[in-house]
């Protein structure tokens, strides 16, 4: 996928008309920021069915839809239908590649993902431990000098008290 069209990345296919030839390159980027999984969907099924895009307009301008979504057929499609040599949905094929390309690529961007995301866990580790053993050592540093103040004060008070010791010594 390599351009953006209204915020999803499209440009996925070489400009063979084969599905084999047809890849879909998906990247991890393509799934940073704003995804619409509806957006990257239909770009997908587009670059493949636009006469099937273009029907459906038709017969949505023709009033040919019912209220269901259903389209309304003559009565005489069913005989004409089965007359007919060719499948009735001849993308099939090429959806289906184009449906286990990308099984395949999901598959293995979430393996890159898995991959980024335990060495991601690996270095918090890492990082934490280095942190702990960090405030573990200020720890310590602050009750050093919880304990120097501590006897700083102590030998302030015995001065203090000697002192008021001798005042009362010559006061008498």
């Amino acid at each position: 996928m390599r351009e953006t069209r209204d915020g999803v990345r499209v440009d996925m296919f070489s400009s063979s008309a084969s599905a084999d030839s047809d890849l879909l390159v998906l990247d991890i980027d393509d799934f940073k920021g704003e995804f619409s999984f509806d957006g990257l969907f239909g770009n997908l099924v587009n670059e493949i069915l636009p006469s099937y895009q273009e029907e459906e307009s038709d017969a949505a301008e023709g009033h040919d839809a019912l209220p269901n979504g259903n389209l309304r057929t003559p009565p005489d499609a069913g005989k004409s239908a089965q007359g007919m040599s060719s499948p009735l949905f001849p993308e099939v094929d090429d959806l289906l590649s184009l449906f286990k390309n990308s099984c395949k690529q999901l598959v293995d961007l979430r393996k890159q993902i898995d991959g980024k995301l335990n060495n991601l866990k690996k270095e918090v580790a890492v990082q934490d431990t280095t942190h702990h053993k960090t405030l573990s050592e200020l720890e310590k540093g602050v009750d050093g000098l919880f304990d120097s103040f501590a006897r700083l004060d102590l030998r302030i008070s015995s001065v203090g008290q000697t002192a008021a010791k001798i005042g009362d010594h010559l006061q008498v």
